[in-house]
C-alpha cells in the first residue's frame, strides 16, 4: 500500500518526488528494452540493473516506502509472468534480489515477506526452488518486525513442507506460539510437529489455512492445488491397495473400477476431486490420475 504524506512540503521537494516517480516507473520499460537489446545479441537475458538494496535506497532520497511498493509490483510481475520466466536461463534468478531491494526500502513490507517466501521456496517451475533464501527472508522480517506471529508461522511452514525438518518447524511454531497475538492453534501445531513428524494431517492442515489466509490469489491458488493434490495421492493409494487385495484373492485384477466397488465395502472416490474418472488399466491393475484431469496436479512426494 502506498502512504499518505504529511502535507506542507515545499514545491522543489515534490518536483523532486515527481521526478523520482517517473524515473522508477520507467525502470520496468526501460529494461525490457534492454533485455529485448541483450537477448538480440546472445547475451544474459535475465540482468538486474540495481542489484544492491543499499544502493537503491540511497537513490530512494526519503521515497524509500514508495520505491519499495513499485519494487513489490515489479516482483509479482517478474515472478507472474510464465511466458517471461520460460525466456530465462534461470527462471527466477533474480526474485530474492528484488524482494531484498523492496524489503530493506521498506523493512516492515508483511506482503513481500509472506507472499515472497512461498515465491520463493515453491519448487520450479512453480517457483524459485529456494527454500533456504525463503527462510532467510522470513529471518529478515522477523529482525523488523519480532511481534509478529505469522512470519514465524511462514517459517515454520518452510521448514515443514518444503525443506522436510519437521523438528525445526515444531520448535519455529513453539516460539511464534509464545507472542502475545498468536492463536490458540499454534502450540499445538508446534506440539503434532515435533511428535508425528511428517504426518500428512499436519500438511493438510496447513495448506487449508494457507488457502484461506492468502492474501493473493496466486498464493491461494497455489494452496488449492496442493490440497487437491494431495486428496488425489490419498484416493489413489487406497483404490491400487484395493486392487492389490483383490488380485491376491481373486488371482487376478479386476476387470474395471465398478468391479471393485461390488466386491468391496469400503471404496474411495473413482473421480478426482474435480469429477474427472481416474484411469484405470486392468492389465496390469495400475490406477492413476487421468490425463483428462482438470486438477493441477502437484507432487506431494519429497
Amino acid at each position: 500500500m502506498i502512504r499518505n504524506r504529511a502535507s506542507g512540503i515545499s514545491k522543489q521537494t515534490w518536483l523532486c518526488g515527481g521526478i523520482l516517480l517517473v524515473c522508477t516507473l520507467l525502470i520496468k520499460p526501460a529494461q525490457d528494452q534492454l533485455e529485448s537489446w541483450i537477448g538480440e545479441s546472445g547475451q544474459e537475458p535475465d540482468l538486474l540493473y540495481f542489484t544492491s538494496p543499499e544502493l537503491v535506497k540511497k537513490m530512494a532520497l526519503g521515497y524509500e516506502d514508495l520505491i519499495a511498493d513499485l519494487y513489490w509490483m515489479r516482483t509479482i510481475q517478474y515472478y507472474g509472468r510464465r511466458d517471461e520466466a520460460d525466456l530465462r536461463p534461470v527462471r527466477y534468478g533474480n526474485l530474492s534480489t528484488f524482494l531484498d531491494i523492496a524489503t530493506t526500502l521498506d523493512p516492515h513490507l508483511l506482503d513481500a515477506y509472506r507472499s515472497g517466501s512461498i515465491f520463493l521456496a515453491e519448487a520450479d517451475p512453480l517457483g524459485a526452488g529456494q527454500p533456504e533464501e525463503a527462510i532467510r527472508l522470513l529471518d529478515k522480517g522477523i529482525a523488523e518486525i519480532p511481534q509478529e506471529w505469522r512470519l514465524r508461522y511462514d517459517k515454520g511452514f518452510v521448514y515443514y513442507l518444503y525443506l522436510k525438518d519437521y523438528d525445526a518447524a515444531g520448535k519455529v511454531w513453539l516460539s511464534a506460539s509464545k507472542l502475545p497475538q498468536a492463536p490458540h492453534w499454534m502450540a499445538a501445531l508446534a506440539a503434532m510437529s515435533l511428535s508425528k513428524g511428517g504426518s500428512i494431517e499436519i500438511a493438510k492442515a496447513l495448506w487449508q489455512r494457507q488457502y484461506e489466509e492468502a492474501t493473493r490469489a496466486n498464493v491461494r491458488e497455489n494452496a488449492r492445488n496442493h490440497l487437491l493434490s494431495i486428496q488425489v495421492d490419498e484416493d489413489l493409494e487406497k483404490l491400487n491397495a484395493l486392487v492389490e487385495e483383490f488380485q491376491a484373492k481373486n488371482k487376478r485384477y479386476p476387470h474395471d473400477l465398478s468391479e471393485l466397488v461390488r466386491a468391496q465395502a469400503d471404496v474411495p472416490a473413482l473421480e478426482d476431486p474435480m469429477g474427472t474418472p481416474y484411469y484405470y488399466n486392468p492389465a496390469t491393475g495400475n490406477v492413476i490420475l487421468s490425463v483428462d484431469t482438470k486438477i493441477h496436479y502437484i507432487s506431494t512426494t519429497p
